[in-house]
């Protein structure tokens, strides 16, 4: 399977929190070879600009000695890539910790700068994804969970089996061009009565 990956980042925003020096200045002149715009920040401490950012990399040293670093991340709706400057699992760990999609050794160098973005992105994507189907199946879930609710419901105040309660809320549900979950939620709620949906149905009938 063909894996589609990002090359171009040209016109890209990135935001960069990191000490001056030599890997600041690596780092800000090969993304400016690769069209990337950046913004360069002194400490966490200090304010973004109030701009919108496509990545963001930070130091992870001088995340860890002056802290607050989440705040400028959570800044950036993408990749978080870190500059690692120890191979300490404790230095690890805090970098998983801050959820870096990416990271560089220092001292930077010029190669491995665009590789390292690519697999970024797609890592970030491919998180976001699987974020948003774990949504999409949480809200399948409260649904189903709201329909057997409802379906309880009827069956506790009528006479009717399961399998009849579902059919009478579906078949309502269609003649009053509503989603299921909607009409169930109606029943749970006391909106609409039990005993309105048995004679709704006979008089459609």
């Amino acid at each position: 399977m063909t894996v589609e990956i990002r090359r171009n980042f040209r016109g890209y925003r990135a935001l960069i929190v990191c000490p001056e020096g030599q890997d600041r200045t690596v780092l800000i002149q090969q993304l400016g070879q690769l069209g990337v715009n950046t913004i360069a920040l002194k400490g966490p401490f200090e304010d973004a600009p109030d701009e919108l950012f496509d990545l963001v990399f930070f130091d992870d040293e001088m995340g860890r000695q002056l802290g607050d670093i989440e705040r400028v991340i959570d800044t950036v709706q993408g990749p978080a890539i870190a500059l690692i400057g120890s191979d300490a699992p404790s230095s690890v760990s805090w970098v998983i910790e801050r959820r870096a999609c990416g990271y560089l050794t220092k001292p930077l160098r010029k190669t491995g700068i665009l590789a390292n973005l690519m697999i970024a992105f797609h890592s970030f994507n491919e998180r976001c994804k699987t974020l948003q189907h774990i949504n999409h199946l949480e809200q399948q879930v409260r649904a189903r969970q709201v329909v057997c609710t409802a379906v309880i419901d009827v069956v506790e105040r009528t006479s009717i089996t399961v399998n009849d309660a579902f059919s009478l809320l579906r078949t309502v549900s269609m003649k009053r061009r509503l989603p299921l979950e909607d009409l169930a939620a109606m029943v749970i709620s006391g909106e609409l009565a039990v005993a309105a949906l048995a004679e709704e149905l006979d008089t459609t009938h």
